[in-house]
């Protein structure tokens, strides 16, 4: 019988001992089937082969170590010293005799990895090489062999030590650290792009030093993972079967030890490495790592779910002072931090499903960057909602034609906390009542079955659907309407350009499987629609649901006109079968506020936003999220009409529950306080602006520092406010506090440190100092355009800005065009009527006038007056600049009848309203 078996066992044993150990299960489930013996015989002959082919395959001792000694010369190269330790080999400073005479890196790879086969593999993977040219990927030089045998490769020599150390050893706060990181991610962009993927991120790999006295990163071993792995694998094992590299940094997929790996297994290795710069350590323990058993270590890395970053200082108690301190931030403020939008960030790059991560670095350092300017982030759950509120989130509002930013309070942060409030209430109502218990248990199992069905149902419509081919419409579809309004507005075709590629770039993101129908063209939404009204013919809530959904995500692609019909209906389901007193009709009321809120019609808005609220007060309380969420869109709703007043007494009542509820130090407060300064500015009282302001500031300096990002936009606005109150002198000595502390941190090409450059311009300008006027708004201008482009609006004030010195400079010719771009970017801006293209005109009258070219500029003014008639503060700036106009020309060309033209005016301006705010585009506000 021995016999028998072991001649069946012998070709199952001869095909699998060829095979690598991750295949030999299932072959061998295969061939033996449910015949236990034959898979213990062929089991028992397998490992008996290992172990001779162990001791067969164990290296001989290395006769030319000598050679490989300090001082030893390996080509044209002598070892100077040992700098490093990997996990393929040593490290070496060692200086080049010839051709030239340089000191370089020279990595040894460890013996035995098949010498041949990696040079050869390294001769072609360096051809990829050769074409990478980035500052911060160091060059691969050379390769070759030792004497005894083993790889060399030659890289550039870098100075510099681990970012995670080095951001530490400088206690980079959260911004800079991210700073940095994005130029890690944009440098693997660069090289995936030209075809190489790194396999080994990690801290080592990745060293720090400092250029001009700023950071700067540069990435080593590009290429050489690759050139070391054995044809077919996706990474290296020794014979102890343990990963060559570093497990905490490896992606599922990468340990799997497939050969299916591609770029995205660099971005969760990036994923890995954001984590351990926010949370101080990786989302792996990597000591329970190297402790585990191979096989272990596998299912740790592909199943383990690691907690969010902000979860992970909670869980290290006993360090977290230290990390905050490392982070210059209080251990109590971190968290906070952390918490939400970087929180989403670092756990999308590092899913354990490739297909849920970032698909390519470059699309991860830009949510990096949409974090750290206030936008909306992509990693953000799916919520219309979120989406919103972050779209208002930097709300401009004309101040003087400054950009006057108003950042919302985002209801979903602080949902958690009433949400906990509303949970007890409703617990503790559910012990006193049975009844009412059993009716709450029928009324979440209701919801979770519509939850389902309605799931169900989206994933029905993507079937045997072309996610690419629907992206691909839907792009195209969306920059042909973008073209056509674009043209139809006047843009240029570089305005044009640009514009398509913004939008080829988001639309290019959308992933299908993320939320269903997001990418859908019209005619599945039609089809879609249609097969709900079928499906849920007899479930109106489910299809109410379901609406609603579509609705969102409508709206969400800016196709408002198609979002109206769902978002109605929804509504009207849910009013006649629910009626008004419910949570989800209340939701389908202020979703058509919110729709109408994105299309920018506030009169339209604001009645679904007051019965809305009015709703969520009496059903769900003043406390509640719903309604707290109501109450801030109903402000800004009615400040986009003007109604000042009534908005101002909203949000700060609503400031005066984020003061009880969260804190008067919690950052959504302390925006809140800020929202309510800049509402003050708008409505033309600068002295109340003044006390949210100095409050903001404060409480910014004692929670976050004096170099914090918010602590100096606070600082930024207080000078504003000052400065609409004839205090000059005092908002000079902020703006320039302000910018000289900008340009420390965050270097001078940082948009905030331009703000406070421009501003700082500005008000020199105002107290006479028109040399430095003209220095500082020069150089805010060239360097806004350097790294903003010359379609930004911020551009376009810096020109504007230093079009005005110029002019008061006696250098007209040099001011007016300047300020003819200036006005032309506003007009397309604002809008021909617009009070800030308005302002921009007076301005470039006057530069006309001061060139001589007087009956231009008369013709101007004369437009710009009657243009501004129907506000009437706006309208005595407009004949005040035409009183000053004839002035002017009188003193130029006196007896010309320009004298009895402006005492016309003068009497009119006798009868016109005082303005209520500046004469001219000022300092920008954030």
């Amino acid at each position: 019988m021995t016999g028998s078996l072991d001649a069946r066992a012998k070709p199952i044993f001869e095909h699998a001992f060829e095979l690598a150990d991750q295949q030999r299960g299932p072959y061998l489930d295969s061939a033996c089937g449910r015949d236990s013996a034959l898979r213990t015989r062929v089991e028992a002959l397998l490992a008996a082969g290992d172990k001779e082919d162990a001791f067969l395959r164990q290296p001989p001792p290395d006769p030319a170590a000598d050679s490989e000694r300090i001082g030893a010369h390996i080509g044209p190269y002598r070892l100077l010293e040992r700098i490093g330790e990997g996990g393929f080999g040593s490290v070496f400073l060692a200086e080049q005799e010839a051709p030239v005479r340089r000191l370089v890196a020279l990595k040894i790879i460890k013996l035995g990895m098949d010498t041949r086969a990696v040079v050869a593999r390294f001769e072609h993977e360096r051809q990829a090489l050769a074409l990478m040219d980035h500052p911060n990927i160091a060059k691969v030089l050379d390769a070759g062999a030792t004497a005894s045998g083993r790889p060399y490769f030659v890289m550039e020599l870098v100075r510099g030590e681990p970012i995670t150390s080095y951001c530490d050893r400088a206690n980079l706060p959260i911004p800079e650290r991210l700073a940095l990181f994005t130029q890690v991610c944009r440098a693997v962009q660069h090289a995936h792009e030209k075809g190489i993927i790194h396999r080994d991120i990690k801290p080592s790999n990745i060293l720090v030093g400092e250029q001009d006295g700023r950071p700067f990163c540069r990435i080593i071993d590009f290429g050489i993972a690759k050139a070391v792995r054995r044809s077919g694998d996706a990474l290296a094992f020794t014979e102890q079967r343990q990963l060559v590299g570093t497990p905490e940094y490896m992606s599922p997929e990468q340990a799997a030890g497939g050969a299916d790996v591609d770029t995205r297994t660099d971005v969760y290795s990036l994923g890995v490495l954001l984590y351990e710069l926010l949370a101080g350590a990786p989302p792996l323990d990597g000591k329970r790592l190297r402790s585990a058993a191979f096989g272990e270590m596998q299912r740790i890395i592909r199943e383990v779910d690691p907690p969010a970053p902000s979860a992970r200082l909670l869980q290290s108690r006993e360090t977290i002072a230290a990390v905050a301190s490392n982070r210059h931030t209080e251990p109590r403020r971190l968290g906070s931090i952390i918490r939400g939008e970087l929180d989403w960030i670092a756990l999308r790059a590092i899913e354990k499903d490739r297909a849920r991560r970032y698909d390519s670095p470059g699309r991860f350092a830009a949510d990096i960057e949409r974090y750290l300017a206030g936008q909306a982030v992509e990693a953000a759950p799916p919520s219309a909602a979120y989406r919103l509120r972050k779209t208002i989130a930097r709300h401009r509002i004309g101040v003087s034609a400054a950009a006057l930013v108003f950042v919302s309070l985002v209801a979903g942060l602080a949902a958690a906390l009433w949400q906990a409030r509303i949970a007890a209430h409703d617990r503790d109502r559910a012990r006193r009542s049975e009844a009412a218990a059993i009716a709450a248990r029928g009324e979440a199992e209701a919801r979770r079955k519509e939850t389902e069905q309605v799931a169900a149902f989206q994933q029905s419509q993507l079937q045997g659907l072309d996610p690419e081919a629907m992206g691909r419409r839907m792009r195209e579809r969306m920059i042909a309407s973008a073209r056509e309004g674009l043209e139809r507005a006047g843009a240029s075709p570089e305005e044009i350009a640009r514009k398509q590629e913004q939008l080829g770039t988001l639309l290019g993101e959308a992933n299908p499987t993320d939320v269903a129908l997001r990418t859908l063209d019209e005619s599945i939404f039609e089809r879609a629609l249609h097969a709900a009204e079928e499906q849920f013919k007899d479930q109106p809530l489910v299809r109410a649901r379901l609406l609603q959904t579509i609705a969102e995500t409508l709206k969400d692609l800016g196709l408002m006109e198609r979002a109206e019909a769902p978002q109605r209906e929804a509504l009207e389901i849910r009013r006649r079968s629910l009626g008004d007193a419910s949570s989800d009709t209340i939701a389908s009321i202020l979703g058509m506020g919110s729709l109408r809120l994105a299309q920018s019609r506030f009169a339209e808005a604001e009645p679904f936003y007051r019965e809305g609220l009015s709703l969520a007060r009496r059903v769900l309380g003043e406390d509640h999220y719903v309604t707290l969420g109501a109450v801030n869109d109903l402000g800004l709703v009615l400040q986009a009409q003007g109604k000042r007043d009534e908005a101002a007494r909203l949000l700060a009542s609503l400031l005066e529950r984020m003061r009880k509820v969260l804190g008067p130090d919690d950052p959504q407060t302390l925006q809140m306080t800020n929202n309510m300064g800049g509402l003050m500015m708008d409505s033309g009282k600068p002295a109340e602006a003044e006390g949210y302001f100095r409050d903001a500031l404060e409480r910014r300096r004692r929670v976050s520092g004096e170099d914090d990002v918010d602590t100096l936009l606070a600082l930024n606005n207080l000078a504003l406010s000052l400065e609409k109150q004839n205090r000059p002198r005092e908002a000079e000595a902020m703006y320039r506090e302000a910018l000289e502390r900008s340009r420390r941190a965050r270097g001078n090409d940082h948009p905030d440190t331009l703000l406070y450059m421009s501003n700082l311009g500005f008000v020199l300008r105002s107290l006479g100092d028109l040399d430095s006027a003209e220095q500082l708004s020069r150089e805010a201008l060239d360097r806004r355009r350097a790294t903003l482009g010359k379609d930004n609006p911020d551009t376009w004030q810096s020109e504007h800005n230093l079009g005005l010195v110029l002019v008061d400079r006696a250098r007209a010719a040099e001011g007016e065009p300047l300020l003819r771009e200036a006005l032309a970017a506003r007009e397309r801006q604002f809008g021909v009527d617009s009070e800030p293209a308005g302002q921009t005109r007076r301005e470039y009258a006057r530069a006309l006038a001061a060139l001589g070219r007087r009956s231009e500029a008369e013709a101007i003014l004369i437009q710009e007056e009657a243009r501004s008639e129907s506000s009437p503060a706006r309208h005595r700036r407009a004949v005040e600049g035409l009183v000053a106009f004839y002035s002017s020309c009188e003193n130029a060309e006196p007896g010309k009848g320009w004298a009895a033209k402006g005492a016309q005016w003068r009497a009119r301006l006798g009868q016109a309203q005082a303005p209520d705010g500046d004469s001219h585009p000022g300092p920008e506000h954030r």
